[in-house]
């Protein structure tokens, strides 16, 4: 007895159907099969209806977990984070993976390797024995990493650029100053006010290039920048094209658009010449322009090199009719009365 549910505890809707009341209508019946078929009867209706219901609150849950999702995806996209500081901390919490989830790819681990974690550092131990400790700064971004495989143990410098992670030989950075502009496999710029150091590891060993970037107009552009810091680099790693552009020709850094590996770019009066070299860096040819090709500094790499700068040359293309659609570069020409693309190429 002190088992069964008592019918008076339940909703109004549902005592009407329960199986006492059903009972107390069939008085009048006396056959018991009747009276167990009507009761059954009831109890099926009973349970349609609670089920009913508890389909009906299970739906209204469901579109408040929708909606609170939209509001938090929302909170996301817009960048308002500062009316909900619990997905603020999610979102920080998810970058942070996203970068270590790339870190651990470039280390050649996986997240199964992972076998510690704390506020200090992360380790993983991979199946072939190797292990990895990654040590974390104040802000808990990985900064080094330790490696050791058999009996060599290796301390390297973590870098991350644009979400990106770089790994270095260990070098002390505390008389570095400015932020970091650029970041690849060999090197890392950085630039302050008036000068910049761009540490280039040669046989890792670091060497620190400083720069003064007292002779760049002050509004200059990041592209602008770049350019120039790219220009003083090359040419400290090659004597060879120092000596050609800054003593032989007397140019300035400040002249020079552009230095690659198969062509350089410098302002000469009114115009502009382009140098293009050959695979030992000497001088395969060269042409003066009154005005570059109306592209990006990516597609003067495809119309400057080698066998594209021939092809142009043969069709008599002229370099000024060049244009650039997203990430293809083309050449049209009238033919009849129709204009034709007569070279398309991807950038």
């Amino acid at each position: 007895m002190g088992n069964k549910k008592d019918i008076n505890l339940l909703p109004e809707e549902y005592r009407s159907v329960s199986p006492k009341v059903i009972a107390r209508k069939k008085e009048g019946v006396k056959k018991e099969g009747i009276l167990h078929k009507d009761v059954s009867d009831g109890i099926k209706g009973l349970m349609d209806m609670i089920s009913s219901r508890v389909a009906t609150i299970q739906y209204e849950k469901s579109k408040q977990k929708i909606t609170e999702f939209s509001k938090n995806l929302k909170y996301r996209l817009t960048g308002n984070l500062q009316q909900n500081p619990g997905v603020k901390i999610n979102l920080i919490q998810y970058l942070k993976n996203h970068k270590l989830r790339r870190l651990e790819k470039l280390l050649g681990l996986q997240k199964r390797d992972l076998i510690v974690s704390s506020k200090m550092n992360y380790m993983y131990c991979t199946d072939t024995g190797k292990v990895v400790i990654v040590d974390k700064d104040i802000g808990g971004e990985p900064c080094t990493v330790t490696i050791k495989e058999s009996h060599k143990v290796t301390i390297k410098s973590v870098k991350f650029f644009k979400d990106n992670p770089f790994i270095f030989p260990v070098f002390n950075e505390k008389k570095l100053v400015g932020d970091i502009v650029y970041v690849d496999t060999n090197e890392i710029w950085y630039v302050d006010k008036d000068e910049a150091t761009l540490v280039l590891f040669e046989n890792d060993e670091p060497v620190f290039l400083k720069i003064d970037l007292k002779k760049l107009r002050h509004n200059k552009s990041y592209k602008e920048l770049t350019n120039y810091l790219n220009n003083h680099k090359m040419l400290y790693l090659n004597e060879d094209l120092k000596k050609m552009l800054l003593e032989d020709r007397g140019l300035a850094v400040e002249d020079i658009l552009r230095i690659t590996m198969s062509y350089i770019i410098y302002k000469e009066d009114e115009e502009f010449r382009v140098i293009l070299l050959g695979d030992n860096k000497e001088i395969y040819n060269e042409v003066k322009m009154h005005k570059l090709p109306n592209v990006n500094e990516e597609a003067w790499d495809i119309l400057f090199s080698r066998e594209i700068y021939d092809y142009i040359v043969k069709n008599g293309y002229s370099f000024d009719n060049f244009r650039q659609d997203e990430d293809c570069i083309e050449y049209c020409q009238e033919i009849g009365d129709r204009k034709v693309c007569v070279m398309r190429c991807k950038i």
